[in-house]
């Protein structure tokens, strides 16, 4: 009977997902919490989250090596990846989508993708990106495939983990605005 109800509650919270763009995550946890603990739901749900940034992010490249996305904006594609990851573990690591993020920073920042600088700012390379994203997506394509426990777990105890320097930087940028309502200007009046 259970897994009937976690069929239901995922086929609805993934057509959710699909409208709004949120939840698997937050209709999913609670109910597997009710098996297996909060902290196994919320690791259950974290591989996934992180699968589909780090897939859509490999699909811009692919997109963009098929002439369907400028070449000439990768680096601010990237860019907004990044700073999604960014905003995100600002708000903490506790949840799905906070960890997700969390691993996928320490995965960019180990492959050399992203790295402190002198002053104390993060930097993009630009060049090391495509191929940090796809050792992230295959790798988490891998775990989720092949249901290895461990190799999960082994995941979650390396990367997991907030580093002291992002803690640092985050909180020299406690004082920033969260959210910043952007003026863009539009070609043709909105309709």
């Amino acid at each position: 009977m259970f897994e009937i109800l976690i069929f239901a509650v995922a086929l609805v919270s993934g057509a959710t997902a699909a409208i709004v763009g949120f939840g698997i995550g937050s209709m999913l946890t609670p109910l597997l919490a009710t098996s297996v603990g909060m902290s196994a739901a919320v690791a259950a749900v974290t591989i996934p989250h992180a699968i589909a940034t780090a897939v859509r992010c490999w699909r811009l490249r692919q997109s963009i090596d098929r002439d369907v996305l400028p070449k000439d904006r990768i680096e601010e594609y990237y860019a907004s990846y990044l700073a999604g990851i960014f905003r995100t573990v600002r708000f903490g690591t506790g949840e799905a989508h906070g960890r997700a993020e969390m691993m996928e920073f320490n995965v960019l920042r180990e492959r050399g993708a992203i790295a402190r600088n002198a002053e104390g700012r993060y930097e993009m390379a630009l060049d090391r990106m495509p191929d940090a994203i796809a050792a992230l997506a295959k790798e988490l394509l891998e775990i989720e495939a092949t249901g290895d426990r461990a190799r999960a777990e082994a995941w979650f105890a390396k990367y997991d983990k907030m580093p002291a320097e992002l803690r640092s930087a985050l909180e020299a940028a406690k004082d920033l605005p969260v959210d910043v309502d952007p003026l863009v200007p539009f070609a043709e009046g909105v309709r």
